[in-house]
C-alpha cells in the first residue's frame, strides 16, 4: 500500500535557542536543491586535495542543513542583537547591555548562520528532525500494513509451500517397507495337479 503524507503544509513556529523561527515544511524542491549545494562543495573541491573524505562529507552536509534552513525559514521573533557604540563598546542601561530586536532578512539570517552555535541550533531544530522522520519512514519493517489478504509488507510470514506439508505429512507417515514388492513367479502347475 502507498501511503500519502498528509501533514500540514503551513509553517510552524519552530523554538531555537530561546527565540522562535517560522519554518515551512521540508519539501522535495527544497531536498533538491540542498543536494545540488552539495554537489557544488563536491565539485569545487580540488582532485589533488589532501583533505580526508571526512571532512569532505562534512562540509557537504553542512551545505545540505544551510541550504535546507535558508529555504525554510521564513520569519522569527525572540531574535536580538547587542547595541554598540561608535567606539565599539557595549551600551549599557543600569549596567546592563541594551539589546535591539533584529527584523527577519535573509541578510540577518546569513549573519545569524555564521555563528557555529546559532547554526547547529537551527540545524537541530529543522534539519535533523526532517532526515529522522524520513529514516524511520524507510526503516525495514516500516513497509505498508498488513493486508487482510496478506499481500502487505507486514502480512503474516506463514509457510504455505508444498514443501511445508510434505514435511509435516513424513513426519506423521509410518515406515513403508523399503524392499522390493514385486511378487516373485510362482512355480508352474503342470496340469492335474492341485
Amino acid at each position: 500500500m502507498l501511503i500519502i503524507s498528509t501533514k500540514p503544509t503551513e509553517p510552524e513556529w519552530t523554538p531555537v535557542l530561546g527565540a522562535e523561527v517560522l519554518f515551512a515544511p521540508i519539501d522535495r524542491a527544497a531536498v533538491l536543491r540542498a543536494r545540488h549545494a552539495a554537489r557544488a562543495v563536491s565539485q569545487a573541491e580540488p582532485e589533488d586535495s589532501d583533505r580526508s573524505t571526512i571532512d569532505l562529507l562534512d562540509d557537504m552536509g553542512t551545505a545540505v542543513s544551510h541550504a535546507l534552513i535558508i529555504a525554510g525559514a521564513r520569519d522569527w521573533r525572540g531574535v536580538a542583537t547587542q547595541r554598540f557604540d561608535n567606539e565599539g563598546e557595549p551600551v549599557l542601561e543600569d549596567g546592563e547591555p541594551v539589546f535591539d530586536d533584529l527584523p527577519f532578512t535573509p541578510e540577518n539570517l546569513d549573519a545569524a548562520l555564521s555563528d557555529a552555535i546559532t547554526f547547529d541550533a537551527f540545524d537541530e531544530a529543522y534539519v535533523r528532525p526532517f532526515w529522522q522522520r524520513e529514516r524511520e519512514r524507510k526503516a525495514p519493517g516500516k513497509g505498508s500494513p498488513r493486508s487482510p489478504r496478506g499481500t502487505g509488507t507486514k502480512a503474516r510470514k506463514v509457510r504455505t509451500t508444498a514443501t511445508s506439508r510434505a514435511a509435516a505429512s513424513a513426519a506423521r507417515a509410518t515406515n513403508a517397507p523399503i524392499g522390493s514388492t514385486k511378487r516373485g513367479r510362482s512355480k508352474r502347475k503342470t496340469s492335474g495337479e492341485s
